[in-house]
């Protein structure tokens, strides 16, 4: 990852956001879902790209035993000082500085976009227990790229298919893919495809109105809640959650 891309002043801001816009709320949200169905907690984790740490300290939180990796040293420092079973490590994906085998969880939450995500799955599948399981976040549907893309460092955005064929090709079985943003869809088009050229829209896009905060935030848990029911088609972000297969016994 290009940390002159993404900068610390960048990497407050989203530190501060995290905690109340919409976005990250609702990311957060299907994090915790999924986490409830596939994961057991008092888990081995990895959070890599951990920014200043909001989800290795809610993980922490849960009883997880977490190393928080991310290329700039300005978020492991605020987390050495803030949390007192921080694990922080200053290192760039795709090369992981573990041993193989060694973690039962790996988060990539909006990192692969940022990286070689061949090379990067490819060490997550090896640092992981077999059975160990990959949760992952992107950004979703190329047509939607735009200053933000640009501005923050993205490689790429992904579809379904693309993000499954990374998966597959890493060697991970996929237990459940979908699209989530999927209700705020049509006024998340209109802001992007007006904001291709300057960072205007991104910057209103980072700071709604605590009213419209509150709308977006509303929005957001009633599509958590339908997605019981209902696997969305489309969404500006995409949500996996692989496993790596346990080895194979064989018996005489």
């Amino acid at each position: 990852m290009d940390s002159s891309r993404f900068s610390a002043d960048r990497l407050n801001r989203i530190a501060e956001m995290e905690r109340w816009h919409f976005w990250f709320v609702g990311r957060q949200s299907v994090i915790d879902r999924v986490w409830l169905q596939f994961v057991d907690d008092e888990c081995d984790v990895l959070d890599i790209g951990c920014g200043t740490g909001y989800t290795s300290h809610r993980l922490i939180k849960r009883g997880c035993r977490v190393v928080s990796m991310d290329i700039r040293p300005e978020g492991l420092l605020t987390m050495r000082r803030q949390i007192a079973a921080a694990r922080p490590v200053q290192a760039a994906a795709p090369t992981l500085p573990f041993s193989s085998d060694v973690f039962d969880v790996v988060v990539t939450l909006d990192v692969l976009e940022h990286v070689d995500d061949r090379a990067t799955l490819g060490e997550v599948m090896r640092v992981l227990h077999p059975g160990g399981w990959l949760i992952a976040t992107v950004p979703a549907l190329p047509w939607l790229w735009s200053y933000r893309d640009d501005a923050a460092g993205h490689l790429r955005r992904y579809t379904h298919n693309s993000l499954r064929q990374r998966l597959v090709e890493a060697g991970f079985s996929i237990r459940a893919m979908r699209y989530y943003q999927s209700l705020l869809l049509p006024p998340l088009i209109l802001s992007r495809l007006l904001g291709r050229r300057g960072p205007a829209l991104r910057d209103l896009e980072d700071r709604p109105s605590p009213g419209l905060n509150t709308v977006m935030s509303v929005v957001n848990r009633l599509e958590i809640k339908l997605g019981k029911w209902i696997n969305w088609p489309l969404g500006s972000s995409l949500i996996a959650v692989c496993q790596k297969q346990p080895k194979k016994s064989y018996s005489r």
